[in-house]
């Protein structure tokens, strides 16, 4: 009985230890993403941005928190597209669905620029490219309302274009931070 009791000693023990020995470490992590994203132009919006991915807080360099700000700006922008081009299908032949397929074009168009000339141009080491395919890219969203001004209609997508904004922004940020001046 005494060593049955020794054993669950032992064992809680040994839990523990694992426990505590792994909380410096996501502490480490979630610190190296804050003290990244104050350098960015707003850190908050930066921090909110990358907790959308989980990976973000294993990560312990500026160019891997880029490449996964990056990659949401890509989801995001493919995103926004698929949703958009539903809301055309069903407004078509209206003034409504001319500018949802501007906005889809807008969309389309960001989306290709990001995921092909972005996404190389960052694995390259092109972080002066990618950043400004990232700036071009957040503008999707501005075309978006814009074409929604010019009919007179409040957009249906203004949350998505907010998204896009945000998540181009943060990414431009971050790929901003490893360019070498």
């Amino acid at each position: 009985m005494a060593r049955a009791a020794t054993m669950s000693v032992a064992i809680s023990l040994i839990v523990l230890a694992v426990m505590f020995s792994t909380l410096p470490a996501a502490h480490a992590d979630a610190g190296f993403v804050s003290r990244t994203c104050k350098k960015t132009k707003n850190a908050a919006m930066c921090v909110a941005v990358l907790r959308d991915d989980p990976e973000s807080a294993k990560v312990t360099t500026a160019h891997d928190l880029a490449s996964i700000a990056l990659q949401i700006a890509i989801d995001t922008a493919d995103h926004n597209g698929a949703v958009i081009g539903d809301l055309a299908k069903k407004s078509q032949g209206t003034p409504q669905g001319d500018a949802l397929n501007v906005c889809l074009g807008a969309y389309v168009d960001a989306a290709m620029d990001l995921d092909i000339d972005g996404r190389s141009g960052f694995d390259g080491g092109d972080y002066a490219g990618t950043s400004k395919l990232l700036s071009g890219a957040k503008g999707a969203g501005d075309a978006c309302e814009n074409e929604f001004k010019g009919i007179g209609k409040m957009p249906p997508v203004t949350a998505i274009d907010i998204m896009m904004t945000e998540r181009c922004s943060v990414a431009a940020d971050l790929v901003g931070l490893l360019i070498h001046k």
